[in-house]
């Protein structure tokens, strides 16, 4: 996959689940079988402001042609999405969330491969 194709995938859906989080976490929430109280709700809210601050700097930087900057942006995504990867297995495995939960679990590893695929040198 191509950097900028990647990074304007990663950035939508940041923008995206960022934009349900913040103006509608308890339906969002509820998709994934988890119900929360008033300050988990606002968690969640500062949880979708970041999704939505990534999203807007993906996006935005999805036509950096500078080499090192590109790697230097697959090594974060590489690494972010490999713990995001852990923490949606562990959700999983935990029976935390719903079957709905392997939607993130498959997000996350998608991003992986794609961000690793840039590192470990494929061309942008």
């Amino acid at each position: 996959m191509r950097f900028r194709t990647l990074l304007l995938i990663a950035g939508l859906l940041g923008i995206g689940f960022g934009a349900g989080f913040l103006a509608a976490p308890a339906p969002v929430l509820s998709v994934y079988g988890v119900t929360t109280d008033a300050a988990g709700l606002f968690m969640s809210r500062f949880f979708g402001a970041a999704l939505v601050e990534l999203g807007l700097v993906l996006f935005l930087a999805r036509g950096a042609t500078d080499r090192a900057l590109q790697r230097s942006i697959a090594l974060a995504g590489t690494l972010g999405s490999a713990v995001g990867l852990g923490v949606a297995v562990y959700g999983q495995l935990g029976g935390l969330v719903n079957a709905m939960g392997w939607s993130s679990v498959a997000i996350y590893g998608a991003l992986l491969l794609g961000y690793a695929s840039i590192f470990f040198g494929q061309k942008t």
